[in-house]
């Protein structure tokens, strides 16, 4: 299975745009938010992912998402929004994805055993590690690309249990 990663798009629509059409392209099955949409009016970006993605977009809020009741019902036509933190399964990979994390909290989380991905945003630096438990943490860095002036997101393969961080 094929999941898309994205956080921090920050209103950047043709950012957004771009990494669509990238996630049709591949094929993915799935995509996770990882938070900080920040404008409702994303929804008219993300409504061209193709049909299947729109089926398994799930997502978290950011620290940026002030409008949660107007984002949630305009992008929450097609993304489930979960809180502030997603547990799900899929693909029989236990998954953990919020926005904000500190390092040490993903690295305990990591360490535990517990999940078999771990996703976070909010930093806006890219993350693709593997622990020694097999563990795999990503952060799909910035799509909006405003700080680093390199938008990224990720694409996870769970039959190889490896992230690819994508530049838009």
């Amino acid at each position: 299975m094929l999941i898309g990663v994205i956080a921090d798009t920050h209103d950047h629509m043709d950012n957004i745009s771009k990494a669509v059409s990238i996630l049709n392209e591949r094929g993915v099955d799935a995509l996770i938010h990882c938070g900080d949409y920040v404008s409702p009016f994303t929804y008219n970006t993300f409504k061209e992912l193709n049909d299947n993605i729109k089926e398994n977009f799930m997502g978290v809020y950011g620290n940026n998402d002030g409008d949660r009741v107007f984002l949630k019902e305009n992008l929450g036509r097609i993304c489930d929004f979960v809180g502030m933190e997603l547990i799900k399964e899929l693909d029989g990979k236990e998954m953990y994805a919020t926005h904000i994390a500190s390092k040490r909290t993903v690295e305990a989380l990591a360490k535990s055993g517990e999940f078999d991905i771990i996703l976070v945003g909010h930093t806006h630096d890219p993350v693709n590690k593997k622990y020694e438990n097999g563990t795999l943490v990503v952060n799909p860095g910035e799509a909006c690309g405003y700080l680093s002036k390199n938008p990224t997101f990720a694409i996870i393969d769970t039959a190889k249990m490896d992230a690819e961080i994508i530049k838009i």
